[in-house]
């Protein structure tokens, strides 16, 4: 069903495989009341397609959110769909409308304009720029869980109650700070791999934050295998949160925008370090001071700047590279390609020389693809050997007669020290909680109160002992 310009004056195009902008693009709709969204899906990402416009109609009703389903015209196979879904998205993105398909058009009509998937982050630049309070409110109206409607008749349930308790048995104290080490993963291969988090620079963040403050660190995000007390890796997942939404209509990987809402507007101690992540964008919108990596030359840096200096606490830190093996040959890889700047590629060379001969994955000789070919010779009893039979003689190892490469200091595979220290001092400087009663970030006394023992055996002998409480 095509737009109306009666409801909308300008149209978002957002690509199903394009899931990390949904909440700002769902912030972006709550805050202009004249802006509509397309989602293109082919038909391999039709279930992601379709939950992203039942997540938007849910927000603003169906006048200002359809969805397409984009098809190659000769080629069904699944991957040819998909290109040709982001082919379309491309056009949008450079502003090539002339060469858009007129099923484009026939969508969305002249004169409703169309605009890609940033537009939302400019939208929601503009609302802050005139007025923060305002715009900050509207934003957790948007995402507070003290109206969720139930599942089963009519009327809403104040769900707010329930994730208190959810953190409280997590063991969050009120008044004490945090600092979020908000995680990505993803394969080797995925589009911005080189964003996803280093695991070895989270757990020296994680130490060196504990060891030199008060603030504490907590997982967050995708389980990279960081371990933190408490921990918000993953949440989403586990039993105890799942439960909390079995009564109502929403899901629980939506609701947890409503649980750092809650965190937002109830505990003031708090910051979120990441790496370029749209996950991150509305905590910082809620009004949690905001942290995020990116790194020199980045192509999109426009987009998440725009928000600097206009929404309040959100700060970037630009490093020269970002950390961790597979994200520094992905980001070398992409930097690399013969259309990107000079300046962007001679910045990967001078910066990734010590990546020279290393590659994704394993290979000897040449790239490694599914299952080796090598097939061991079988080896016979005694008794099953003829007389005459030569013994098997013994088969060559996989890396016998291959060189291996030359060791890598860590320290290039890490970030800077500078850049890592700018990022502990900027955690340290998370506010004092309100109501604190010591110098220090926070007090264990307030009406989120907990006190988490650890157990420590000693194998000599089966006695323990309780650890302080945080």
């Amino acid at each position: 069903m095509p737009f109306k310009s009666v409801h909308v004056e300008e149209v978002l195009v957002q690509g199903a495989h394009m899931s990390g902008d949904r909440n700002s693009i769902a912030t972006a709709l709550k805050l202009k009341a004249k802006l509509g969204v397309l989602v293109l899906y082919s038909p391999s990402l039709r279930a992601q397609g379709l939950e992203l416009e039942n997540f938007y109609k849910s927000i603003v009703g169906p006048n200002r959110v359809a969805s397409l389903q984009i098809v190659h015209s000769s080629d069904p196979s699944l991957a040819a769909g998909e290109k040709c879904m982001k082919d379309v998205y491309r056009l949008v993105s450079s502003r090539d409308f002339k060469n858009l398909p007129s099923f484009m058009r026939t969508t969305i009509p002249s004169p409703i304009r169309i605009c890609s998937a940033t537009f939302g982050t400019g939208v929601i630049a503009d609302a802050f720029a005139r007025n923060a309070r305002t715009t900050r409110e509207s934003t957790r109206e948007l995402w507070r869980l003290d109206k969720v409607p139930k599942k089963a008749g009519t009327g809403v349930i104040d769900k707010r109650p329930a994730v208190r308790k959810f953190l409280l048995d997590r063991g969050f104290l009120q008044k004490r700070a945090y600092v979020f080490l908000f995680a990505k993963e993803g394969p080797r291969r995925a589009e911005k791999a080189h964003h996803f988090t280093s695991i070895l620079t989270w757990r020296l963040l994680q130490e060196e934050i504990a060891r030199s403050s008060s603030v504490i660190p907590v997982a967050a995000g995708d389980k990279i295998g960081l371990r933190t007390l408490p921990t918000l890796a993953e949440f989403w997942k586990d039993a105890d949160w799942t439960k909390l939404w079995s009564d109502v209509t929403i899901d629980p990987r939506s609701a947890q925008l409503g649980l750092w809402c809650l965190l937002a507007e109830e505990c003031t101690g708090l910051s979120i370090i990441g790496m370029r992540s749209g996950m991150i964008e509305v905590p910082a919108l809620l009004g949690i001071r905001t942290l995020y990596l990116e790194e020199k030359f980045n192509q999109q840096a426009e987009r998440m700047a725009k928000w600097i200096g206009k929404v309040p606490g959100f700060e970037r830190q630009i490093v020269d590279k970002p950390a961790g093996i597979k994200q520094q040959l992905y980001w070398k890889s992409e930097s690399l390609k013969r259309y990107m700047p000079n300046a962007v590629s001679n910045h990967a060379k001078n910066n990734g020389a010590h990546l020279t001969g290393m590659v994704q994955g394993f290979r000897l000789g040449r790239p490694f693809r599914g299952q080796t070919r090598f097939t061991p010779a079988p080896v016979l009893d005694e008794p099953q050997r003829k007389p005459i039979e030569a013994l098997t003689p013994p088969q060559p190892t996989f890396l016998a007669n291959t060189r291996l490469p030359a060791p890598i200091d860590a320290t290039n595979l890490q970030l800077a020290k500078s850049e890592f220290d700018r990022i502990v001092n900027w955690a340290k400087a998370t506010p004092t909680p309100l109501g604190a009663t010591t110098n220090v970030h926070g007090s264990i006394q307030g009406s989120l109160v907990a006190v988490v023992k650890e157990e420590v055996v000693d194998q000599g002998s089966k006695d323990s002992r309780s650890s302080d409480s945080h």
